[in-house]
């Protein structure tokens, strides 16, 4: 069981940081959307603000990642399958 927690720990600590930060964005707005404002496809939103952030990235300092937009879309992609199984 350590060798498999350990495995674990270092998959996590190998995903860079802003990608981690894009996908807890993406689980928070999803979210938010799946349960505030009760949709049932709550990823929706979560594509048109990643793709909103990427374009204000590209606009102000030229460095959109298509990265961070797919990391946005998984953490919504999460609660979206979460609205499907509950």
């Amino acid at each position: 069981m350590k060798r498999l927690f350990d495995r674990f720990r270092r998959w996590l600590t190998a995903i860079p940081q802003d990608k981690l930060w894009h996908v807890i964005a993406g689980l928070v707005i999803g979210a938010f959307f799946a349960i505030v404002l009760p949709m049932e496809a709550p990823v929706v939103p979560v594509i048109f603000a990643g793709a909103i952030r990427e374009f204000v990235d590209d606009w102000k300092h030229a460095n959109a990642d298509w990265r961070d937009f797919v990391a946005t879309v998984a953490g919504g992609g999460v609660i979206q399958v979460m609205v499907w199984v509950g």
